[in-house]
This record gives structure tokens, sequence and C-alpha cells, in this order.
């Protein structure tokens, strides 16, 4: 009876259909079999016949999509995405199993692959996988199912479960039965290892080695069953994990104990087995807990969010789970509280801390009609919020978003590691077969001790945690000054950068400016100058539209912010329908209009409003320094760094600033292109260059630099250009970000030093059999640990600038 190799059904009687797999002509019982035969094997799919062993294909996709066919349900789908357009959704998935590098490379290969995956990026230190796809192409309930398909356990974020509390009860359950394993066979294993100080009778010593092979069993199938399917699961995906070499030595250990048992002669090691996953089970347990108390983020920001809080329906005051609060309900806050939800103040006044968001310790007065943010503590009065965001979409959940998708990114020197680490799992195979070799199989007892030292101690665990804990404990530590870092690779980068460049307004300024003076040249009847150059300026996001505030705006039509240079747009008015320009005099004279000469000091910043035919007014505008200006350009004046304003207001304003704060090197009234040209010819030079900007036009030269800095009060084009984001209203926060940058790279050159140091060293000492193996178990786990302990220094506080 012949099978169709896809499905697994009989073949008909006189059904000839075959479909060529892996270069051999394979038997298909319909069309259909053999279409999507053909399709797998055009498509260089054919690797899915090795994922399902003995399992019929049919099965093992109902099986997986009967798991996750709840996640396409539209409220559950709603609740754990987020929309980002109207094809595009994103959801951040938790991994268990996902210990290492390896394992995040081998997610990333394959699912990457999948139609209908726009984006993906993965942090093993958290465990989180955040995926942006698109649901018309592929299912999320496919999304789930391939990974688990590849051996791992998914969990969206905001499950009712709990996945790390189970995983860590997982965890203890087997290190306790590990444990006392361990000690029970180590009992047994006394009197067998000293003959000669206790009298043994032959069958009571055949009876010590039974229960000890049956403690064991229950020790490997249960509490070292975790690493073996980690390391099935990496070979069949064809790739070697850290868990491969785990796996081999004690399964070598246990198998090769229960041969030498049943054959009555040799020394097993039973007591060595159990040793090994114990310390493993204990270190990897250890070393997970000391590597995620503190460096989730998400968990971090929202530790301090209230899990209750007190509603207001028809005047009457209920305490609710937060999570039952909707977008547009009335919430009480009173003093020493925090707030938790995003919402605006309808009733009452107070004071609120924004230390969480901003890094800043100082109270701002809150009234009615201004914005407060969860997470913010009122510090006296009372409130009465409408909430404007529910959990999921308010400004800590996004900054929680922006912090995961930075530590998703890997730099460039993390992606080195982690293909040594990947050759370093070969290596340590090819030295144990090495081992085994210079041995020989006639030397049993020390060809074991050696073999199994060798596989446990050299796995290079330490070398694929050194640089990922780094860089995510200083992010975690940065958000707590105030900095959100949005690409990790700018960490390493901002001490070394040679070269540092400054925007004036909006950054060494404040961001709200006001109107000194302003100057008519043309007077005109019924035409209030304010409102028009309030309508124009509503379109900016630029600092300069904080000076113009009107409480009555115009329609405007054609409306076009032309970066770098101004605003324009087409209103009509009592005195007719113009095209009105607001902007620098650089642009204006570009578009042939005369500038009238002025008393005007080039203290101040100047705009100039004017229509297609003739200027019409100029306003000098005035701004104070912004707090943290001097202290960061006196700190970058120490560290021998050099300053320079580029600056698209007017060259003698620009001039004039520069010589209040002392930078020697400025330039004004330059173009975006300008700008970027000047960043690129000093990185023709060899020099690397970090630039600090808001507003419009410094986007694009924001993208142009090595490291970017934007403000969070600025525009919203900036930040995504920026890789690092001070949410703030103070420039100190950057001068701590350098110390960090600099306290960072001393920490991954130590542990990578370390990593290799230990690796080197211990491989010859492993070979010469020199090392136990519940040394060599020991070893590596405290490397690990040594790593991720050197890296948590990051965490705290205490660097001087």
């Amino acid at each position: 009876m012949t099978t169709c190799f896809h499905c697994g059904e009989t073949v008909p009687k006189g059904c000839q259909l075959t479909a060529e797999i892996a270069g051999q002509s394979q038997p298909m019982c319909c069309i259909g079999c053999q279409a999507v035969a053909l399709f797998l094997a055009d498509n260089d799919h054919e690797v899915f016949y090795e994922y399902r062993q003995d399992q019929k294909p049919a099965e093992q996709v109902e099986i997986n999509n009967a798991n996750w066919q709840h996640l396409d349900t539209k409220d559950v789908f709603n609740e754990i995405t987020q929309a980002l357009d109207n094809d595009t959704h994103q959801i951040t998935i938790k991994v268990e199993g996902m210990y290492c590098s390896a394992c995040g490379w081998l997610l990333q290969k394959v699912l990457n692959n999948l139609l209908g995956i726009c984006e993906l990026r993965i942090n093993t230190v958290t465990q989180n996988l955040q995926i942006e796809f698109n649901p018309k192409e592929i299912k999320l309930s496919e999304i789930f199912a391939q990974i688990q398909m590849l051996g791992y356990h998914p969990m969206q974020q905001n499950s009712t479960e709990n996945p790390a509390d189970d995983a860590r009860k997982d965890q203890l359950k087997k290190i306790a039965v590990a444990g006392f394993g361990m000690m029970f066979i180590m009992t047994l294993a006394v009197p067998l290892y000293s003959p000669d100080q206790f009298t043994v009778a032959p069958h009571i010593q055949r009876f010590f080695l039974m229960i000890s092979m049956l403690i064991a069993t229950a020790v490997y199938f249960y509490s070292g069953m975790s690493f073996v399917n980690n390391a099935i699961r990496d070979l069949r995906n064809k790739h070697l994990g850290m868990d491969v070499p785990v796996a081999l030595s004690i399964s070598l250990a246990y198998f090769v104990s229960i041969y030498l048992s049943f054959k009555q002669q040799g020394h097993v090691y039973f007591d060595s087995m159990t040793m090994f996953i114990f310390f493993l089970l204990l270190g990897r347990y250890v070393e997970s807990q000391v590597k995620h108390q503190g460096m989730n983020v998400r968990e971090s920001l929202f530790a301090l969010i209230p899990v209750s809080t007190q509603r207001i329906i028809s005047d009457q005051v209920e305490t609710v789970p937060l999570n039952q609060i909707k977008k547009g309900d009335q919430l009480l806050v009173k003093s020493g509280e925090v707030i938790p939800c995003d919402g605006v103040v309808t009733k009452g006044h107070g004071q609120v801390n924004e230390a969480i968001l901003t890094g800043e310790s100082q109270l701002l007065s809150k009234h009615q009609g201004d914005l407060v943010y969860a997470g913010a503590t009122l510090g006296n009065g009372q409130l009465n919020i409408t909430t404007t965001a529910n959990n999921q979409e308010s400004f800590l959940a996004k900054l929680a978003d922006l912090m995961e998708l930075a530590q998703s990114k890997k730099p460039a020197s993390l992606q080195l590691v982690d293909q040594i680490a990947s050759y370093f799992v070969a290596g340590v195979l090819l030295l144990a077969l090495a081992t085994t070799v210079w041995y020989g199989l006639n030397q049993n007892d020390a060809l074991m001790t050696a073999l199994l030292a060798v596989l446990i101690a050299t796995c290079p665990c330490a070398l694929s945690l050194a640089t990922p804990t780094a860089l995510t404990a200083s992010g975690v530590h940065l958000l707590r000054e105030g900095v959100l870092v949005n690409n990790t690779d700018a960490i390493t980068r901002l001490a070394k950068t040679e070269q540092w460049y400054f925007d004036k307004t909006g950054t060494l300024s404040e961001d709200k400016l006001s109107i000194h003076q302003q100057h008519k040249f043309i007077t005109i009847d019924d035409i209030d100058l304010a409102q028009i150059t309030s309508t124009l300026q509503q379109i900016s996001n630029h600092p300069i539209a904080s000076a113009f505030q009107h409480p009555e705006t115009l329609k405007v039509e054609a409306a076009e912010e032309v970066t770098g240079r101004g605003v324009s747009g087409i209103i009509k008015t009592q005195y007719g329908t113009n095209k009105w320009y607001m902007g620098s005099s650089q642009w204006l004279r570009s578009l042939a209009l005369d500038i009238p000469e002025t008393d005007a000091s080039s203290e101040y910043t100047q705009v100039y409003l004017a229509t297609a035919q003739r200027v019409i007014a100029l306003f000098e505008l005035q701004v104070p320094i912004r707090s943290g200006s001097v202290e960061l350009l006196t700190y970058l004046s120490q560290q021998q760094k050099p300053q320079t304003i580029l600056s698209g207001d007017n060259p003698s304003t620009t001039a004039k600033w520069a010589d209040n704060l002392g930078i020697e090197h400025h330039y004004g009234g330059l173009k975006a292109e300008e700008k970027i040209n000047h960043l690129a010819t000093q990185q023709q030079l060899g020099k690397s260059c970090t630039m600090v900007g808001d507003g419009v036009n410094d986007a694009p030269v924001l993208s142009q630099a090595d490291v970017s800095i934007s403000l969070k009060q600025g525009a919203h084009l900036a930040h995504s250009a920026s890789d690092m984001i001070v949410l703030g209203k103070s420039l100190t926060p950057i001068i701590k970000a350098t110390a960090v940058s600099t306290k960072t790279n001393a920490i991954i050159k130590q542990n990578l030093i370390w990593s290799l140091v230990y690796n080197l060293s211990v491989t010859p000492v492993a070979m010469m059999g020199l090392l136990a193996p519940w040394m060599a178990a020991i070893g590596m786990s405290l490397s690990s640990l040594i790593v991720v302990f050197n890296s948590r220094r990051l965490l705290k506080g205490g660097y001087s600038s």
C-alpha cells in the first residue's frame, strides 16, 4: 500500500501523480496534494516536511490553528493589536523558550519569510517579539502557530495569563526535583565510591545503583527535558543553539550510565548528570531573575500605575479596576495619588510631578483644560479628569513601545557578536570530537569526564549576553533620567562623536517664543495681522509658531511649509483673497520681494509677513536660553568636543546667540540641505557628528548625523528621525546620556573580555580532564551571571560628568 507523501492518505489504485521533493520523486494521492507539494518545492519551503516528523501536515496545522483561532475574532484582535494604518497592525508577543540570540536569529529567519510580515524586531533579553503585519495576507493565529511549530510558546503581552509567573513556578519545580534527586543520588553514591570505608554487599550495591538510575531518569525526563527539547528544536531547524552542547552532555551522561549499569562495569555518571541539571537550571533561573529585574521597561514604567481608580458616574464615586476604564470616563484623583490615565482636567486644580515621564522632579500647576498623563503624581489639590486614551494608547505606553522598539533593533556590534557565538557552538562540538579522538574510546572514565566538561564549560552563553544586557540596562537607566533611546546603537556611539552641532530656535532657546516688537511697513484697514499670522502658523510645528496665537483663525487654502524657510497659504479676508508668506528675509528675497530697512535688533529672531506683492510687517521674537544649555556646552568644552550652531535664523541673530553661549563656530540663514552639507563635510574627513535639534527643518539633518538628539516639545517628524529624545525641557539629561554612553562602552568591553578569557582558558583545562563535570556546570552558570551582574551596574546612577 502506497501512502501520499504530503497528506499520508492511501494513494488510489492507478494514480500515478508524483512531486519532486528534495531531489526525490514522491507519490501523491490527488491533484490538490501535488499542487501544494510543488508550491512548497518551487518556493524553497521543502523544509516543511522536516518539521512534521511522523505527523501528517493536515493534523499538525489543525492542532496549531485550534490553539490560536480565538485571536482572529474581532474583539480579541482589536484588543491585543495596534493599528498603524489601514493595512498594517502591530503586536508584541512574549516568547517563552527564547533564551539567547541564536533563538532570536531562528525566529527572525523563519518569520521574515512569511507573506504578510512587514517588519519584525526581537529583544532576547526581555523575550519580546514585536511584529508589524498585514492581516489581509496573514492571520494572527497563523503567526502564533508558526512560532509554536518552531518549538516556542508565544503569548500576547497583555494576556490575563502571567507567563513570567508560570515560567518561574515551572523552573522552581524543576530545580527542586533536580536538587532533591542530586542529594539523594549522592547519598547513595557514598558507599559505592568508598568501598574501603563502607562494607556493602554486592546485591546492596546493585540495589543502590538501580535506585540511582530511577531517580536520575525522573530528573532527566522532567527537569532536564527543557534542554533536550530546545536542542531538538534547533537541530530540526538546522541551527546550532546554546542548548545543543548542554543537551548532548546530559544525554551522554544519562544513556552511557544506563548502558554501564546493565553491563555492570565501569563508572556511572548519574550523580554528575543530576548535578549538571541542577546547577544549570539554578544558574539559568538566577540569571533570568537578575536579567529581567528592572530591565523590562514596560514593567518598570507601569509598576507605579495603580491597579484601581475612582470613577465618577452620576455624581457618585466608585472604585473600579483600571482595566475597566475607557476613553471618556470621568475620574477623581486626590492629593498624593498617581494619575491612572491620560486625560484633561475638567474640575479642580493642583500640582503634579511628572518625573516618571520627563526625568525632571518638579511640581507643575494644572488647571481646568490642562493635560495630565498616566504615571504623574498629584502632589497637592484634587482633580476631576476626563480620560483621553486607554492604557494601551497612553503616553506612558507609547514610551514603552518606543523603548521596546529600540531594544529590538540589533546594532552592528551585536550582530557581529551573534555571528561569533554561533560559530562558537560549532567549535564546542568540534572540540568535543577532538577530545574523543585524543583520549580514545578505551579510556572510558577519563574520556567521559573530559568530554562532559568540554561540552558544558565552553558553551558561549556569556558571550551572547555581553552586549544586549548592557544596552538594555543603559536604555532603561536613560529613560529614568528623561532620555528615550530610539536607537540603541546610539548609546555606544554618543561618547565617541567628535563634533557637536546645535540648532538654535527651540533647542538652545526655549520652545515658547513671544513677540518683543512689531514693525508695520504697510497699514491695511480691516485686516487683523494677529489673526493672519496665527492662521498661517497653525500649519507649522516649529517653535516659532508658539509666538503667534489668536482665539479665532481663518480658513487657509494651499497651505505649505517650506523646510527651513517659512509658511505660506491663501487666505480670504475683507481685503480680498491673497497668498500670504511668513518666514525669513532670505526666503522672501528669493521670492523677489524687497525687504524694507529697519532699526530691528539682531539680538532677536526676525520673522517677516508678506503678500505676493509686498512685505507687510516684521516681528521681532524674543526667547530665553533653554535650561541646561550652558551646563551642556561647558561639559562638552571640558571634554574637548567642538560645538557649532547651525540655524535657519538670520546670521546676525545666530552670531549674537553664539557669542552669549561661548560657541566659536556658528552659521545662520541655512537651508536644510546646507546644514546637511556641513555635517557631510566633517563626516568625509572621518569625524563623527552629533546633532541636537528641534523642529521640522531639523529632520533631514538629524537623519544625516551619526547620533541625533531631539526634544519632546518639538515637531513629531524630528522625533522619528532622532536616535534619542529628551523628554523634559532641560538639556542636562544629554550630559547624563554621554556619561552613560562612556560607561556602557566600558561595561561591554569588560563583558566581552571576560567571556572570551573564560572560554579560552577553561577549554584546555576541560580537555585535559582537570575539570570535574559539576565544576564545569557551575563555571558556565557563573560566567553568565557575572556578565549580567556587571551589566546591571548600568541601572544605577552615580555617573559623574
